[in-house]
């Protein structure tokens, strides 16, 4: 196989997670959703920023 074949090949697919896994990951996003937001309103934006990165993390996961 040469270079110009394995751009080709098809990617499995993402398998989706299993109804209790996801309702864990949704419980996990909404808690660091909220976490970063009173961080953010406490002012410290660095703790805010770190939440909504976990936060992203777990949409991922959901999606």
């Amino acid at each position: 196989m040469n270079i110009t074949q394995t751009g080709s090949r098809k990617k499995p697919g993402i398998t989706p997670l299993p109804p209790s896994l996801n309702q864990k990951a949704q419980h996990s996003y909404e808690r660091y959703l909220a976490r970063a937001r009173d961080e953010e309103r406490a002012g410290n934006r660095i703790e805010a920023e770190n939440c909504y990165q976990h936060a992203e993390h777990y949409f991922r996961a959901i999606r």
